[in-house]
């Protein structure tokens, strides 16, 4: 009788330690993950400023003093402001 507490301490104790191993490894890959990451400003070039209207667009270059950038999307589909096309 005393033989089956003791194999179950073995296998939660050999459970423990393959978890751990496993936490290891998963936090080595996220550590590698996270390093390869691009930072907001490798990021900043792939940013557009969208307006939902082109009226809306042309006030706001006109603040800016910057160009307008448009996109038309033909599409059934398509709407420009969820980035859906």
């Amino acid at each position: 009788m005393r033989l089956l507490p003791i194999a179950l301490l073995l296998l939660m104790g050999l459970m423990v330690h393959t978890s751990s191993a496993q936490d290891a490894a998963a936090r080595k890959v996220l550590d590698r993950f996270e390093q390869l990451q691009p930072s907001e400003d490798d990021l900043a070039m792939y940013r557009l400023d969208w307006e939902s209207s082109m009226s809306a667009a042309e006030q706001r270059a006109k603040q800016e003093q910057r160009p307008i950038c448009l996109v038309i999307i033909h599409a059934r589909y398509g709407d420009i402001t969820s980035g859906h096309c």
